[in-house]
């Protein structure tokens, strides 16, 4: 089916501090594809740090953008369960009918694309979604109930992420779950470990992003004033945490992680990547006599997406005070700009 608009507008990072639009054909729509137009695009960690130069282990010249929202306006001959004038989000792409897929591990199946994809147009990425349009398969979009501020909807792909991990840590009520770090991913993590009725403590230095999570009602130590170990035993009694989140890719930050345990059967999500590596900050015989658990986690799957989505779109999940600044499309570079400005949280691009 031939698209209805046959170009876009497409951000790519062409080199380190350098963010460019191009504009790029729109392929045909299989049967089963949408096109939508993007409202607007969040910056991710990721991309803002390979914009920095912080990050260099991507190719470039390269599109980004996955935590776009915006709305169907055509829909191919066979697609089911969307319309034209549906409010949207997105996942990676994937074969719906392989048996990774049909397990439950969509992020592990085949037509996830790898970073070093490379565009017929010559481009590098794994996703194109800061851009004015977006030609996708509609098993990897995800319809809002509602139709809530998009920048707000662009959380769907981190919040899936974060939902996975939870998931991982089978947290019970009234466990205490200490999330080091209060960026994006932090509150995320704590927001939904909250949801799932843990007792929530959250570390975090910056006094803006401290202010944050107060204001999100969350319990939160100022580790650039106490020692945040003392206090996650002088909180719990001398017991230590059920389980801590390291939302932060640091060495100093994992000692932490590890040293605010409780003796036994404690449990650590290791839930952010940092470049170069951080150490893992904790004696082996430690893990082995504490009888620790110790998971890793990367990505959401599809029914991480489908969660998400509701959360968001229903408002069970107040991501409000984490969108810091909008910026037009044209202004791509000023938003990368803002973007990695110490203490803040996501940038959004607003397409026009």
């Amino acid at each position: 089916m031939k698209p209805i608009v046959t170009e876009t507008r497409t951000a790519i990072i062409n080199a380190a501090h350098d963010a460019q639009i191009v504009v790029r054909p729109i392929h045909d729509l299989g049967e089963h594809d949408v096109l939508i137009k993007i409202l607007s695009c969040n910056l991710c960690t990721s991309e803002y740090g390979l914009w920095s130069g912080a990050r260099t282990n991507k190719p470039l010249p390269m599109t980004f953008g996955h935590e776009w929202a915006g709305e169907i306006i055509q829909v191919g001959e066979r697609v089911s369960g969307l319309a034209v004038g549906d409010f949207v989000g997105g996942s990676y792409t994937f074969d719906p009918y392989s048996t990774e897929a049909l397990e439950g591990r969509t992020s592990e199946a085949p037509g996830v694309k790898p970073y070093d994809t490379q565009w017929p147009d010559g481009y590098y990425g794994r996703y194109d979604g800061c851009a004015e349009y977006l030609v996708q398969s509609q098993e990897s979009i995800y319809k809002f109930e509602n139709k809530i501020r998009p920048s707000e909807a662009g959380f769907l792909e981190p919040l899936a992420t974060v939902i996975n991990g939870i998931k991982k840590l089978d947290i019970k009520k009234g466990e205490t779950v200490v999330v080091i770090g209060g960026g994006t991913m932090g509150v995320l993590n704590a927001l939904v470990a909250k949801q799932k009725g843990a007792r929530v403590i959250v570390s975090e230095l910056m006094e803006k992003k401290i202010r944050v999570a107060e204001q999100l009602g969350l319990e939160v130590i100022d580790g650039s004033k106490i020692d945040p170990v003392e206090e996650v035993r002088a909180r719990t009694d001398g017991r230590g945490a059920d389980t801590v989140i390291l939302a932060v890719a640091a060495t100093a930050a994992n000692k932490q992680g590890f040293a605010m345990l409780k003796k036994l059967h404690g449990k650590v999500l290791m839930f952010a990547a940092g470049y170069p590596a951080p150490e893992l900050g904790v004696d082996a015989n430690k893990i082995h006599y504490g009888k620790m658990q110790i998971f890793g986690t990367f990505l959401g799957e599809f029914a991480d997406f489908k969660e998400s989505c509701h959360l968001l779109g229903s408002g069970e999940i107040d991501v409000s005070p984490l969108v810091d600044k909008e910026y037009p499309f044209d202004q791509i570079q000023q938003a990368f700009e803002n973007a990695i400005i110490p203490g803040g949280y996501r940038t959004t691009v607003v397409m026009q």
